[in-house]
């Protein structure tokens, strides 16, 4: 039965990424036997077509690859990296386990997980807002898109936390994000999310303050896990890719009501609330 078979993981690459930068956690989490769903999101392109575009484009196109497997009777788990998290949010909106049972449909959205993500709290906010009102100097305006700068990459940036010899061949394989998506405000947020949500905060995040993050899944229901990690945990190392893994695969298998076994905590060695 459909009910029996483990969540489908549902992922939302982050701003200028797409999916291919997350096989670190593809991989693997397939290999454990779920299935993976990881298009790449409107919003992020390189030609006109992903001039604005929104979360709301983002998680429709997420949900039209979830919907199968919904409509079958499968549960899903979400995660949602970086402004990844503002779609992923939004994708639960009426499609939660709840929210299909009342309508008479099988299936649907049974947990989240924030990975160093943007998890909004109120409406009317935006990724922009967030931030200040200002982009920071690692990506900049250009008609109807922002583009990633040559400061970005350079030694001094303190945001790409990978090895430098691995920063110019990723800088040939992102991508420009839409203005709309970063500029957009949100409508349905991390709050209004009803399900069971957990937030992978990196300590040493110097894109999103680990101080921010914390104050963003705590305002937003979530539990909090922290690892020792950047912003990327899935480039900086396998290890961290693995443990980030293992967290997210631990949401997928914990009971339904709620008892959080914490397994993947417990032996990574993290700091759980």
């Amino acid at each position: 039965m459909a009910s029996s078979l483990k969540p489908v993981i549902a992922l939302f690459h982050g701003a200028f990424f797409n999916p291919v930068h997350y096989r670190r956690l593809i991989a693997p989490l397939r290999a454990r036997g779920f299935v993976v769903v990881a298009p790449a999101l409107p919003s992020t392109g390189l030609d006109d077509s992903a001039a604005g575009r929104t979360y709301v484009d983002d998680a429709a196109r997420v949900l039209s690859y979830l919907a199968p497997h919904l409509d079958a009777g499968r549960e899903a788990v979400v995660v949602g990296h970086s402004q990844g998290g503002i779609a992923a949010s939004a994708v639960a909106e009426g499609q939660t386990v709840a929210d299909r049972r009342a309508r008479g449909l099988p299936g649907g959205v049974r947990a989240l997980v924030y990975l160093t993500a943007l998890a909004v709290p109120n409406k009317g906010d935006s990724l922009l807002s967030l931030m200040g009102g200002t982009p920071p100097p690692i990506y900049k305006a250009e008609g109807p898109f922002y583009v990633l700068t040559d400061y970005a990459f350079s030694a001094e940036a303190p945001d790409m936390q990978i090895p430098e010899s691995e920063r110019v061949p990723l800088s040939k394989t992102l991508a420009h994000q839409s203005k709309a998506s970063i500029e957009a405000p949100v409508h349905f947020t991390a709050a209004d999310v009803a399900v069971p949500k957990t937030y992978i905060v990196g300590t040493e995040d110097p894109s999103l303050p680990p101080e921010l993050q914390e104050g963003l899944a705590r305002s937003t229901g979530c539990r909090v896990v922290k690892i020792k990690a950047g912003h990327f945990p899935f480039l900086e190392s396998e290890d961290k890719a693995n443990q980030v893994v293992d967290i997210i695969a631990d949401v997928a298998t914990e009971e339904k009501g709620g008892n959080r076994s914490d397994r993947a905590v417990v032996a990574a060695g993290l700091v759980t609330n």
